[in-house]
């Protein structure tokens, strides 16, 4: 989740409130708190409320929460009398630009520390890291109009930013950071995009690097933001929230015009949006039970207006997309706190799952005897499976196509899976004892069951038969008051005359015995290994 950090003193100044009403309201329009460390906080967001990439957006919603400002907010937009003009050769590169001016800031060093940090949380989050959107921003002052969109050759040069000599764009691709980084976006390119003014300054070579010219700092109070994409709807978004950002921060905000080949286009876009109030579904949704004067006074908290039967919203909120987030905005204008929990009735309480209850205490009862349980992934490989312990693979049930063979083959055992753990702890101090409650699956006629096992191996220099008999008897005893039967019988993970299969009340539940000594050697293991399987899903029907 992306994180916002500010200072609680800045913020309750921003809001117009102090530091425990900010402190307290915070978790109540969506964020949640990190840490307070003296006067540092830090608050995640959702990546699908991209206008709390900063305090001043944080400090927005806040006002309109604790009724300082309510409805909509206002940012007017004036012609900035620059254009841009579009070379239609980057219809197959990066084909949209859109494009802002704002004027008039007084940003201090942590005003400048905000914007930068929300225009990376942009490119990561909407702009995919900057594949799909990248944005520049520039000194206004050091930009001569009009403007062009260029499309240039590999040997096109200028002085890239943080650099003091001219490189050419292959060299920027190749040997800077920001060109090894984002200069894959780009592969396969015989163009390249180039933003210029009218002098020839490079202002940006999108999506890797600005040019050095028209680098910004705490003292600029005059802005060029240039937004390229490959998706025009994505890139007019992240310019809006950006541009209505440093709209909240003091700026004004300058118009630009776009020209393609086939039009001009105006940007920024700051339309507001309408949605469709639907009090039934709010009532539906909340419960409440409240008039419309009272909604129509909760989503003017939460900055919204309402006109008749339509609710408007800022450009910057992209993630209103139905009338259920209507709803959800009501609710947090009403506040969620204020907001009584009811348990619906139902004739069906919730109870616990009790085949969950019966491994739950099949756990504990195994590691009651001293057993350290594992957790192994279903998906194994075939020769730990098969192979190591000298068994067919004919009825194997195989992943198609697997992107890994470690991981291609389910599992009919759990004893495969314990053995290679026992492999990567042979450096441990012995006796290990370990067990698993595991999933399996076996091939039928009606296709792949599915079954839950009971798997464990104890490993020692004096492991035996004997002792895996008796971890299995006493677990079986008290978890089913049952005394378990074992007949002699072969079994493909245990030697010949040392394993016997295991049954209860006359029904076969598994096997017990010594691991053969062929599959000790493919393992790797040196000491003698015993232990047993059972159905555990046979085994909880039988008690049922």
């Amino acid at each position: 989740m992306p994180v916002v950090a500010t200072e609680l003193s800045r913020l309750s100044r921003m809001v117009g409130a102090n530091r425990r009403k900010v402190l307290e309201r915070l978790p109540y329009i969506g964020l949640d708190i990190e840490s307070v460390e003296g006067d540092a906080v830090r608050v995640e967001y959702s990546p699908n409320r991209p206008d709390f990439g900063t305090d001043f957006g944080i400090a927005r919603a806040l006002r309109g929460i604790l009724g300082v400002e309510l409805g909509l907010p206002s940012f007017p937009l004036m012609p900035s009398g620059l254009s841009v003009k579009v070379d239609r050769r980057l219809s197959s590169v990066r084909p949209f630009i859109a494009c802002a001016t704002v004027t008039g800031l007084a940003f201090d060093d942590e005003d400048v520390r905000q914007v930068i940090s929300l225009q990376e949380d942009l490119h990561n989050g909407l702009g995919r890291r900057r594949k799909v959107v990248a944005i520049g921003l520039h000194n206004l002052d050091a930009v001569a109009g009009p403007l062009r969109y260029a499309a240039c050759p590999s040997s096109f040069s200028f002085t890239p930013l943080g650099e003091v000599r001219e490189l050419t764009l292959a060299e920027i691709l190749e040997g800077t950071e920001q060109g090894r980084v984002y200069g894959r976006i780009l592969e396969g390119v015989r163009l390249f995009p180039v933003i210029l003014d009218s002098t020839d300054t490079v202002l940006s070579f999108p999506p890797v690097i600005n040019g050095n010219a028209t680098k910004v700092s705490s003292g600029t109070k005059n802005l060029f933001i240039d937004v390229t994409s490959t998706d025009q709807r994505a890139g007019e978004d992240v310019l809006a929230i950006l541009a209505t950002t440093l709209g909240e921060a003091g700026g004004m905000i300058g118009s630009v015009a776009v020209e393609y080949h086939d039009g001009v286009r105006t940007t920024p876009d700051l339309a507001e949006r309408e949605l469709n109030l639907d009090l039934e579904l709010v009532e539906r949704s909340l419960g409440l039970g409240l008039t419309r004067s009272q909604v129509v006074d909760c989503l003017r908290k939460s900055r919204l207006g309402v006109r008749g039967t339509r609710v408007v919203a800022p450009r910057y909120r992209i993630d209103l997309l139905h009338p259920v987030d209507v709803a959800e905005e009501v609710a947090l204008g009403y506040g969620i706190d204020r907001i009584p929990p009811l348990y619906p009735p139902s004739k069906q309480p919730g109870s616990f799952n009790s085949l969950e209850q019966f491994f739950d205490r099949t756990s504990t009862i195994m590691a009651g005897a001293g057993m350290t349980e594992l957790m192994t992934f279903e998906l194994v490989d075939e020769k730990s499976l098969y192979h190591k312990f000298g068994r067919s693979s004919e009825t194997k049930i195989a992943v198609h196509e697997p992107r890994s063979q470690e991981h291609s083959v389910l599992r009919d055992s759990v004893l495969p899976s314990l053995m290679a753990a026992l492999t990567g702890n042979i450096k441990e101090d012995y006796p290990q004892r370990v067990f698993e409650i595991g999933r399996v699956y076996s091939r039928g006629s009606e296709g792949v069951g599915e079954s839950w096992s009971l798997g464990c191996l104890s490993a020692h220099s004096r492991s035996s038969f004997t002792e895996a008999k008796m971890y299995l008897a006493a677990a079986l005893r008290v978890l089913t008051g049952v005394e378990v039967v074992t007949k002699p019988r072969p079994h493909w993970a245990f030697s010949d005359g040392r394993s016997a299969a295991v049954s209860a009340r006359g029904k076969a539940l598994g096997s017990v015995g010594e691991v053969k000594p062929e599959a000790l050697a493919a393992f790797g293991l040196n000491v003698p290994v015993s232990g047993f399987e059972v159905d555990l899903s046979r085994l909880f029907k039988q008690l049922k």
